[in-house]
């Protein structure tokens, strides 16, 4: 099977059968296609190659059967060993995933390193809230200055913990930036859609934060996480729709 099967898959949702499962030597991931949680776990299957399929679910017509896989209903969910288990949450699963194919570790072994990548993720992931607070100006301008200041806040901080190339401090992307990059993906996606958005949709951010854009540049262009993502215009496009509360899970299928 190759990595990341069904990735574009349309969703399941209440009604629709359960779908058997995954074969031994399958890891099954349930996914939304946009989501940048879920995203997380395929981008870590997609960089270590691991033979994988993706089920993608409806988030406001959650199938039934899909709360014995994550009981809040969310995604991701890992399942595997034929159904019999599953790991849930975006950092979790790819912690799991370092530990089952050890040979491909993107998280340190060293525990001083690994706890520094944890620590380091926590503090970009404050670009997370202030995205969905700046989503929320784009039909709305009350507030919308301080929204966009609190996420350019975020992406000044950002610019600021960017000491070299990664913010894995190696030469190459580690946990944090493989994890935190679809959330910056989504902010990128947003600058397509925002009244006088304070970040460039060309050359993104943009100027004023030379590392992270040429950081951006870099991730976006790694083939692994181009499999794993969305081109820009579906992004867009689905976005559009989010924004206007009509969000289509299925959009560009």
């Amino acid at each position: 099977m190759p990595v990341l099967a069904g990735i574009n898959s349309k969703v399941l949702k209440n009604g629709d059968s359960e779908p058997s499962p995954p074969p031994a030597g399958i890891y099954r991931i349930y996914n939304m296609r946009f989501c940048p949680w879920a995203q997380r776990a395929l981008i870590y299957a997609s960089v270590k190659n691991i033979p994988s399929e993706v089920i993608n679910i409806h988030l406001k017509e959650k199938p039934d059967w899909y709360f014995s896989k994550h009981y809040k209903g969310q995604v991701p969910a890992l399942e595997l060993d034929e159904g019999k288990k599953h790991v849930i949450e975006s950092a979790h699963i790819p912690e799991y995933l370092d530990d089952l194919f050890p040979e491909s570790r993107i998280l340190p072994s060293d525990p001083y390193e690994k706890v520094q990548q944890k620590l380091l993720l926590e503090r970009l992931a404050s670009v997370a809230p202030a995205f969905y607070a700046a989503a929320q100006a784009a039909n709305n301008p009350e507030g919308r200055d301080e929204k966009y200041a609190a996420l350019v806040k975020a992406f000044e901080d950002a610019e600021k913990l960017l000491t070299g190339d990664f913010f894995s401090g190696k030469a190459k992307p580690g946990f944090a930036d493989y994890l935190i990059f679809p959330n910056y993906q989504r902010v990128f996606w947003l600058a397509h859609i925002l009244p006088n958005s304070p970040f460039s949709s060309e050359s993104f951010p943009g100027p004023q934060f030379p590392k992270l854009t040429k950081w951006y540049k870099t991730l976006d262009s790694i083939p692994e996480v181009a499999a794993a993502s969305q081109p820009t215009e579906m992004g867009v496009g689905f976005f559009n729709d989010y924004l206007k509360g009509t969000p289509n899970y299925d959009y560009g299928l």
